[in-house]
């Protein structure tokens, strides 16, 4: 038993049906992601500590603080729920072909128009490693075309783990199937001490220096627009069709037209009217 189920024996019951459900609510209108039964478990483990640290007994107590007007804990409550499993270069060949296939066309088209920057956006960064991912694949590309620069906008509606990602901080679990070369080329070795003891290495500055954080809800417009390339993966599965359906929308206004789309292997927009072409392995170009 653990020091929270001592503390408050309840907490070690099962959520009801009108508790879950009015969690699920909540986040729904919040953020457009809507929680299924399965999510249960998910949702108890998260939110005992936010009952401990407020010193409430019951879930529903917790629901009344919720609804209270303008009610902080719904950033923390937000914050709690949502899931951020991620590494570096998650999907490689999606890295593979925005560097040998999607990075050249836009180049090509940019100089066509007079134009000198790639801007790219990591539209649910959680703690950094996707668009830092972006940015080390940008910044290898932009090696052999002199002149041009890149921009990466990261954001996510989570707070927390845009502090997290700024930090630039990371432990070997971030690391999986990484080659040492780039871990040795773009990363910081920490020294073990109380402070890093956790830590494997630090983002280097010259890659840091690409990456614009900011935090956004996906159910609202994005304040950028003519971005050429989104990376938006294992994000879609959570939304149910109409908040679907307004994420696209929004990401197609925020596309230049012939921009693309990243997407997961396992998210579809075939449920969705959209101006979004699918391309291949997760890739949808705006037509």
């Amino acid at each position: 038993m653990t020091d929270e189920q001592n503390l408050y024996p309840s907490l070690g019951l099962e959520i009801s049906d009108r508790e879950f459900n009015a969690f699920r609510d909540i986040m729904y209108e919040r953020t457009g992601v809507y929680l299924k039964s399965t999510k249960k478990p998910l949702v108890v483990s998260r939110l005992r500590k936010r009952l401990v640290a407020l010193g409430l007994e019951r879930f529903s107590a917790y629901i009344d603080v919720l609804k209270m007007p303008n009610s902080p804990e719904l950033e923390t409550f937000v914050n709690a729920i949502t899931t951020n499993e991620t590494f570096f270069f998650r999907h490689t060949k999606q890295f593979n072909i925005l560097y040998e296939e999607t990075l050249p066309g836009i180049v090509q088209k940019k100089q066509a128009a007079g134009k000198d920057t790639v801007t790219v956006w990591s539209a649910a960064c959680s703690t950094g490693e996707e668009p830092y991912s972006l940015a080390i694949t940008c910044h290898e590309f932009l090696k052999t075309h002199p002149g041009f620069k890149v921009k990466i906008l990261a954001s996510d509606i989570n707070s927390s783990v845009i502090n997290e990602a700024k930090e630039g901080l990371y432990t070997d679990r971030s690391f999986r199937g990484v080659p040492d070369s780039i871990k040795q080329k773009y990363f910081t070795h920490l020294e073990k001490g109380e402070r890093y003891r956790r830590l494997f290495s630090q983002i280097n500055p010259d890659i840091k220096k690409y990456v614009e954080f900011s935090q956004h809800n996906l159910l609202h417009m994005f304040p950028h627009r003519d971005i050429d390339v989104i990376f938006l993966r294992n994000v879609l599965i959570y939304f149910d069709l109409l908040s679907k359906e307004t994420v696209v929308k929004n990401l197609e206004q925020n596309l230049t037209k012939g921009g693309y789309l990243f997407t997961s292997l396992s998210e579809s927009l075939n449920d969705v009217e959209t101006h979004l072409q699918f391309i291949r392995y997760g890739i949808y170009q705006k037509i």
